[in-house]
């Protein structure tokens, strides 16, 4: 179930739906996130949706890209503690330059009545690609496929 959490997180941060964002981390959850150049925290999903939402405005393509993750569950089955590797896959709609970040998550999660959610959170930027490709073509995403059909 937490590897569906993070999936859920992912797929938010990539539609750009972070009001979303209280269905996987906890209201009270705090989040850190080195930055390299920068350290910052916030609390709660709304905090840390408001700030990523600002920060992939100069992006016309943005797509979190789930590497690998690891997940220890504690001795009670109610709280874990993970390691989420990721990339985020970026077109910049200014200069058309291609970039792609890369970086891991330092999670805990904690089981509520609502499912696991995340009840902390450290991120690491690891390494930072410029492609600087000089084209590029952007395809809309079929409408008919925007929700996962309930079987």
């Amino acid at each position: 179930m937490i590897r569906e959490l993070q999936a859920r997180y992912a797929n938010i941060c990539s539609r750009r739906a972070f009001e979303e964002l209280d269905t996987v981390i906890s209201v009270d959850a705090v989040i850190l996130l080195d930055l390299h150049s920068r350290t910052l925290s916030f609390t709660g999903p709304e905090e840390i949706g408001e700030f990523i939402n600002e920060l992939i405005k100069p992006f016309d393509f943005f797509q979190f890209v789930i590497r690998n993750s690891v997940i220890d569950i504690g001795n009670k089955g109610s709280d874990a503690t993970g390691r989420l590797w990721m990339s985020e896959l970026r077109h910049w709609c200014e200069t058309g330059q291609w970039s792609t970040i890369f970086g891991v998550y330092h999670d805990q999660y904690l089981l509520t009545d609502k499912g696991w959610r995340i009840s902390s959170r450290q991120y690491h930027t690891l390494a930072l690609l410029s492609h600087a490709l000089d084209d590029s073509a952007f395809f809309d995403f079929p409408e008919n496929l925007s929700e996962p059909e309930k079987f």
